[in-house]
This record gives C-alpha cells, sequence and structure tokens, in this order.
C-alpha cells in the first residue's frame, strides 16, 4: 500500500513513527498522537492503520477515543490498540541496566503535540527496597556522547533543564497518585525562604506522568521528576570553601532522626543515615555534627534562644504540618533532605520519596491510622517552644491559614480526583493490569482516601490547634512530673502514670525506628515491653500539651 500524506487515506489511518510503538510479545500497542486531530475532517469509518505494516481494525471504527481499545490484526495475529494523551518514553539499549553504574541507551520522548526529543542517556535503577519489585524505577543521565564523559541538558514536559530526571515506577501505589498529589500539595504550600534572592530555587520537584517502553516492551505508567540536587534549591557553589550543603537522609541511622550523635569520617559519604550531596569538591561532615549536636546535646536555655538560627522556622513548621498531614511514616529522618542556602543561613528540610503517605505505608499497604503525631529528635524538642512566637505559636498560627485555603479535604482530594481522572481518561489502569498482574485497580481506594484524610484532618485540626503551656516556665514543672515512667531500666514492664487526659507513647530504637507505639488512658497503665530487644531507647510521652521525652535502658 503506497504512503499516504496525510493522517488518512480512503479508509486507512496512518500514524507516523514517532507516535507510536508496539509490544509484539504482548500483543499491543500505543498510539500517542492527539485523538482530537486524528478524528476531525473524517469523511468515513476508518477499517485499517497503517503503522510499520497495515492492520485491519476488527470493527471500522468512526469515532477513536482513549478511554478503550481497538482490536487489529496482521498476518493472523492479533493486537490490542491504545490511544493515550500521556507522553511516550522509548529507552533502547543492549546492555543489562543495573543498579550502577550507568550504561549507555538511547531515549525518545514523543509528545501529543508533536514534540519529539531524543538523546543519548546512561540508565541504572534506582531505589533502595523498590529494586526487589518487578516495576524498577531508573536514573536517567543525559549525555552528548556514548561515555558520559559529556553531559547534556534537557527541558522535558515544561520542567526544568537539566541532565539528571528519574523515571518513578509507583509499583507500591495502589492507584500511582499518592506520591504526586503529596508533591503537588507540597508545592502549593512550601517555598524556600530565599525565594526573592533566587526565584527559580524550588522545594522540591515537579511530576509529570508518562508510559514507557523498554527495548520495545511496554512497562506501564511512570512518573517523570525532576530530582533534589544544588540546582534544584540554587544553594551556593563551592568556592575556596564550603558555602552551600546538601544532605540526604539515606538510612535510619541516629543523626538523620537526632536521638544519636556518632562519630564522622571525612573520607565517608555517608554518617549516621545521612548521605554527602553537596558539594562535590570536599566531604566535610563538621557543619551537619554541629547542628545534631546543638539539637540532641544544648540545654533547654541555650537551644530555645538559638535554634533559629540554626533551623529555619517557617520550613520546620510547614514540614511539621506536612509531614503529619500526610503521615509519611518513612520520612521522619529518613527520605528527607536537609540543606543549607550559604554559610551562616539556617538549614531546612526538603521532602522526598513521597509514596508511603494518606493512609498507607512504604509498602502500599493500608494504614488506617489517623490519631497520632509523627515526630523525630528535632521537633521533640521544638513542640516544647511555648513562646509567643516560636515554634507552636507559628505552627497554631500557620494551621489556620492553610485549613482555610490549601489543606482544605476539597482541594486535596480534588487534586487526588484530578489525576485520577486523567489516567481513567486515558486507560492506564487497564494497560497496567495487563503489564503488571500484581495491579489490582480499584476506584473504592479513592473512597479509602477521602475517608482517611476527613478523619485526618479533623484529628489535626483537634491537635495543632491546642493552646501550648510554657514548659520552660518554672509553673510547667508540676504538669511535666504528672508524666512518670518507671522502673528505668526495665526488663519486661513499664509503668506509665499520666493524671488527666490519655496519653500516646512511642519508643525509638537509636535509629529513630518506631519500635513500640501505643495511646494509653489517663491513671495508671503497664506496658509489655518484654518482646522487645535489651538495649537502649528513646521514650517520648504526649498527653494535652504537655510533651516528655526520656533515654530508656532493657535490661
Amino acid at each position: 500500500m503506497p504512503a499516504c500524506a496525510a493522517s488518512f487515506c480512503g479508509d486507512t489511518l496512518t500514524i507516523a513513527p514517532t507516535y507510536y510503538h508496539i509490544d509484539k510479545a504482548k500483543s499491543l500497542i500505543v498510539v500517542n498522537k492527539n485523538v482530537a486531530d486524528m478524528n476531525v475532517g473524517r469523511r468515513s469509518a476508518t477499517s485499517h492503520l497503517l503503522l510499520d505494516e497495515v492492520y485491519s481494525f476488527a470493527q471500522a471504527q468512526t469515532q477513536l477515543q482513549t478511554t478503550g481499545s481497538y482490536q487489529v490484526s496482521r498476518a493472523g495475529a492479533t493486537y490490542s490498540v491504545y490511544f493515550t494523551t500521556l507522553p511516550v518514553v522509548h529507552i533502547s539499549t543492549k546492555k543489562q541496566i543495573v543498579d550502577t553504574p550507568s550504561v549507555y541507551a538511547q531515549f525518545s520522548l514523543s509528545e501529543t503535540n508533536g514534540t519529539y526529543t531524543e538523546s543519548n542517556i546512561g540508565v541504572e535503577i534506582r531505589g533502595a527496597y523498590s529494586q526487589t519489585y518487578p516495576k524498577k524505577s531508573f536514573e536517567l543521565s543525559f549525555w552528548d556522547d556514548t561515555t558520559g564523559a559529556v553531559s547534556r541538558d534537557v527541558s522535558l514536559l515544561r520542567m526544568r533543564t537539566d541532565n539528571k530526571w528519574n523515571l518513578q515506577a509507583m509499583y507500591n501505589e495502589p492507584l500511582r497518585l499518592r506520591s504526586k498529589v503529596a508533591n503537588e500539595v507540597w508545592q502549593d504550600m512550601h517555598q524556600v525562604y530565599y525565594k526573592t534572592a533566587e526565584p527559580e530555587a524550588k522545594n522540591g520537584i515537579a511530576i509529570t506522568y508518562v508510559e514507557l517502553f523498554l527495548n520495545e516492551e511496554y512497562r506501564g505508567v511512570y512518573a517523570l521528576s525532576e530530582r533534589i540536587d544544588r540546582k534544584q534549591l540554587k544553594l551556593k557553589k563551592y568556592s575556596n570553601g564550603i558555602k552551600g550543603e546538601l544532605y540526604k537522609g539515606s538510612d535510619w541511622g541516629g543523626a538523620v532522626t537526632f536521638t544519636s550523635l556518632p562519630p564522622f569520617d571525612n573520607t565517608s559519604e555517608t554518617w549516621g543515615g545521612f548521605e554527602y550531596k553537596h558539594p562535590e569538591e570536599e566531604i566535610n561532615w563538621t557543619n551537619l555534627y554541629n547542628l545534631v549536636d546543638f539539637v540532641k546535646n544544648s540545654s533547654d536555655e541555650i537551644f530555645y534562644r538559638d535554634y533559629r538560627k540554626w533551623f529555619e522556622l517557617n520550613n520546620a513548621v510547614d514540614y511539621y504540618i506536612f509531614l503529619n498531614l500526610t503521615r509519611a511514616t518513612d520520612n521522619t529522618g529518613k527520605n528527607i533532605y536537609i540543606a543549607k542556602y550559604k554559610t551562616g543561613e539556617p538549614y531546612y528540610y526538603v521532602p522526598w520519596d513521597l509514596d508511603g503517605v494518606f493512609g498507607t505505608n512504604w509498602l502500599g499497604q493500608t494504614s488506617n491510622t489517623t490519631d497520632d503525631i509523627l515526630s523525630n529528635g528535632l521537633y521533640d524538642r521544638l513542640l516544647q517552644d511555648c513562646s509567643p512566637t516560636g515554634f507552636r505559636a507559628t505552627l497554631r498560627k500557620r494551621w489556620a491559614e492553610l485549613r482555610a485555603g490549601t489543606l482544605t479535604q476539597e482541594r486535596i482530594m480534588g487534586k487526588f480526583a484530578a489525576n485520577h481522572a486523567y489516567l481513567v481518561a486515558n486507560n492506564v489502569y487497564e494497560r497496567e493490569s495487563t503489564t503488571w498482574p500484581g495491579f489490582g485497580f480499584s476506584s473504592s481506594d479513592l473512597v479509602y482516601t477521602d475517608g482517611w484524610l476527613r478523619n485526618r484532618l479533623s484529628y489535626l485540626d483537634t491537635v495543632f490547634s491546642q493552646p501550648c503551656s510554657p514548659l520552660l516556665a518554672a509553673a510547667a514543672a508540676g504538669p511535666a512530673r504528672s508524666l512518670k515512667l518507671y522502673p528505668n531500666p526495665a526488663h519486661d514492664k513499664l509503668t506509665l502514670e499520666n493524671s488527666g487526659a490519655p496519653a500516646e507513647v512511642w519508643i525509638r530504637d537509636l535509629q529513630g525506628r518506631t519500635v513500640l507505639q501505643m495511646r494509653l488512658p489517663g491513671g495508671v497503665n503497664t506496658l509489655d515491653v518484654g518482646h522487645l530487644a535489651k538495649g537502649l531507647y528513646v521514650a517520648t510521652i504526649l498527653s494535652n500539651q504537655t510533651l516528655k521525652t526520656e533515654k530508656l535502658l532493657l535490661n
């Protein structure tokens, strides 16, 4: 059959090679040419599809849609054809993709508006536990050569211009929604405090859905995202010494949760759960060590006088709200970046890896808890700042501001609904289910999320609006003493005395992991700790306006 200059030649629809991909093993074809454009000007029903060869529709089509699929055949083989408005990424490589190092590959990105991007790249598998999933996430490095000696900056899908990108598989997210929505919420509620000086600085990342083919094998829907790095945050470069700083909470070490202060080694890229990210020219953990030391060991007088010089107050408040709004249990120390803009400025948090949120844990399992508070060693101390312009006062005011607009039930669920509708309208869930048999699509997850969020917001409305007792004042000594945890050291039983309101109790190991969490009524209560390993722990008790943290030895 002769080639057609236009999309239609009689009853045949012609698709240019940049707009289609064929997975022969799955008998699946994905076309991301704009369906509306293809439906305009049609004079007759379409019975044939011209791609690499001519395919015949099982039934002639008068209008093409993205919500369904179409059966076509060629040479006795039947294929399912899907039309999508999502951008389609194709990665082609002759080498096995591993964790590290990156291997050479060819990259293309096709958009429905006709934009087509090609480049050499280096690709490697990214993530930690997520590498055990069958659907892998990838890190992409754009190259101007085939070896990676020369990098190339590219702008993808109206996001930033850079040479480093991530493809997130979202395998543990029930509807492939949570990390995208969480990042959108954070962008709505927070920006860097030095935005005037650095207008392009962004605390967080932009994310866009794409579909991925790897060596002509369809791999499903992915989140193409920016990365957290010096360039994203516009941190100052190294110049005759360290200026800007960036550290990633990559493991559950005690330093990331401000619960222990291990010694550091400036020949190592890791310390206490942190991974050194910037500057690349010099590894020196001294500054971060001093921050953790200040939080963990400074006296109350010095801490409450000086902490705002060490950590940016508004950022600390916003991240505390965000952490608890989303109930990101895997993000209290691990999966957070700590950054500093330049010498003499305070540190601040940057969220990352937001998959176990909004009622699920990091494994993607339902976690229907809405009545607890997440914290770490830094926040345990900040929560006791009851000064008129301190942490608790700022928290109460900021929560009221956000609840008036940015953090309403309707606005947050509107983000879930919009992203979900986009994926449904493009029949993504059908392709995802076909490609990954372990994925079970159910819109009931939206109903669950809606109920979970409603209960969570209600609980936080109560907790965050509570007045703060000035625990640092002498008058606060009485209420603080009303919380008693004994014996210490303990063996298999602990007693908590709490006169009055119910209490929340957390016991964490020195890596910051919560090993026991309970809610107890007022009065005298017994806790069974016989199942915990012998060793040193940190116990935190929150009751009404009173917070108490102490070391606990089990022997």
